[in-house]
């Protein structure tokens, strides 16, 4: 019998069905081969979700306890993944990872739920995020908050229709606007060295919304910096216009769970329309799991974020991705306010310590009058070397060298550590002693055209010729950097990290980019492109 059947079918599989296995749970909870109406039965758990008032029990993990049970029922698998439980696996594989994740790698069929169009498991597992998170409907993706960003944009703006933004996007953004064929228009906004990119007002966002038609508004928040505004003035200034407004919230998933007043309020909580979260990023599941929030009251319905979504997903999901994810959300649910608390505090802490060592200072906007407006997240810990003359490479170097710790970034100026609960106290201790030895060995200053020029950071917005997807998408050749001023640039071109771009597809290459890039270059920046040391880049043939 085959084990798969269209989204819009209910088919009960002989595999929720094993005889001389009544002990065994089913995947729907509480639900038992009684020799009662199980199929009725089903349906009605299957449908609790949709009824009016419905609780939803937090404790729950509806697509762990179905793959568990199903995999009690000893069902051999004559169907994908080939590895067939482990059984086909190489030895030193499962020697490695152990039978439970072979176990649980399972494909979309029947018994498991799909992610396109899920009918149990999968469904209730989003249903309870989006409670948790207080979203109208969230959708779960194994492909990271790039994917999530490319849906909500999908979802959200035409082809040629207008979308705001700043330039500090993610190169995912400008990959969503080669899919999505919007048309950017840049956001004005201040940018220091010593902390990237600042938040967007929402007076500029008010003002841009009255020049002309636009389609959706995009925001990067918090920053790679940990930096964002409160929300409350650009959500009132998108709802006076209709237009939705969407969050790259790629690093804020955690947020949500932070003590009140502690860091900014989240994307949904703030009234956001739509929010794309890492959930591997500042939660605790695999890498790569991502999910998609569509706010109450949403311009932009459910529906067509899910159609959005289901041009972009993978029919073969890694269940035990989504797995973590249902998991976490119910370790969330339950310590995550408690455990995210102890974690603040404990930064506190730590910011405290490392603040009493000479030259060396953590980012806080009531320390710069430059920020203020903005919040910082407390477990986004930008840790400023310069006061010892040391740069954040050479303070990177020194600790993944000698104290056998990874920064999450490192600049002219700062290092940046995410910090989570349960962070191991060694580590913590091994941190201050390399802090320290920065501290206690000050250098000369060391100067840099980069650390002291805002304006490569984020130089003047080229002219945009044509729409990023005909660009991109369209001929191309790879000319000599040097040759390509004037020439209408097909691909995107940035120093990583933050991946902010500094070209666009679409945009013109002019001489103060060229200029940018050499002393990037020069200053030891890395660059992503099709040609990463810049030799050559890649425009639009015939220009």
């Amino acid at each position: 019998m085959a084990t798969r059947r269209p989204s819009h079918c209910f088919f009960i599989s002989p595999r929720f069905f094993k005889p001389g296995a009544s002990d065994v749970p089913l995947h729907a909870p509480g639900l038992k081969n009684r020799g009662l109406n199980v199929a009725g039965e089903l349906l009605s758990t299957l449908n609790h979700s949709n009824r009016p008032n419905a609780v939803l029990d937090q404790t729950r993990a509806p697509i762990y306890e179905t793959l568990r049970s199903y995999i009690a029922g000893k069902t051999y698998p004559f169907h994908t993944p080939g590895h067939k439980a482990g059984r086909f696996a190489p030895p030193e594989l499962v020697d490695l990872w152990g039978q439970p994740l072979f176990d649980y790698d399972l494909p979309a069929m029947t018994a498991t739920d799909n992610l396109l169009h899920p009918t149990h498991c999968v469904q209730e597992a989003q249903e309870l995020a989006a409670e948790l998170f207080g979203a109208a409907a969230t959708f779960y993706t194994g492909g990271g908050a790039t994917t999530a960003i490319a849906a909500m944009i999908l979802a959200a703006v035409p082809p040629g229709g207008t979308i705001l933004l700043p330039r500090n996007v993610h190169r995912s953004v400008a990959s969503a606007l080669v899919l999505s064929g919007a048309r950017p228009k840049f956001l004005q906004h201040d940018v220091l060295p010593q902390s990237g990119a600042l938040s967007v007002t929402g007076e500029t966002v008010a003002a841009a919304l009255a020049e002309g038609p636009v389609s959706a508004v995009l925001l990067t928040r918090p920053s790679y910096y940990g930096l964002a505004r409160e929300l409350d003035d650009v959500v009132a200034a998108c709802r006076q216009h209709n237009v939705p407004l969407l969050i790259d919230e790629a690093h804020g998933p955690h947020l949500n769970f932070l003590p009140p007043g502690s860091a900014p309020t989240s994307a949904m909580r703030s009234g956001a329309s739509l929010a794309a979260q890492s959930c591997h990023k500042t939660l605790g599941s695999l890498v790569g799991t991502a999910q998609l929030h569509v706010g109450h009251n949403s311009p932009v319905s459910a529906a067509q974020v899910r159609d959005a979504f289901n041009l972009l997903q993978t029919t073969s999901p890694s269940y035990l991705q989504l797995v973590s994810m249902d998991v976490n959300r119910r370790f969330m649910a339950s310590e995550g306010a408690a455990l995210f608390a102890q974690a603040v505090a404990d930064a506190a802490e730590l910011a405290a310590q490392i603040n009493a060592l000479p030259g060396l200072r953590v980012l806080d906007p009531a320390d710069d009058p430059r920020l203020a407006g903005h919040r910082r997240d407390p477990l986004r810990m930008v840790i400023n070397v310069a006061g010892a003359g040391w740069t954040g490479y050479d303070a990177e170097l020194l600790l993944r060298n000698e104290y056998q710790m990874e920064d999450e970034l490192a600049d002219w100026f700062n290092i940046a550590l995410v910090l989570s609960p349960r962070d191991d106290a060694d580590a913590k201790a091994r941190l201050l002693a390399g802090l320290k030895q920065i501290s206690a060995n000050p250098r000369a200053p060391e100067s840099s055209s980069i650390a002291e020029a805002g304006h490569l950071l984020q130089p003047a917005v080229p002219p945009l010729l044509m729409t990023p997807r005909d660009a991109a998408l369209g001929p191309k050749q790879a000319v000599p950097l040097d040759e390509s001023i004037g020439r209408v640039c097909a691909e995107s071109i940035m120093f990583y990290p933050p991946g902010i771009p500094l070209l666009m597809p679409g945009e013109v290459v002019t001489g103060e980019i060229l200029e940018v890039c050499h002393s990037l270059l020069a200053g030891g920046a890395h660059c992503y492109a099709s040609d990463p040391t810049l030799g050559t880049v890649r425009v639009v043939g015939g220009a």
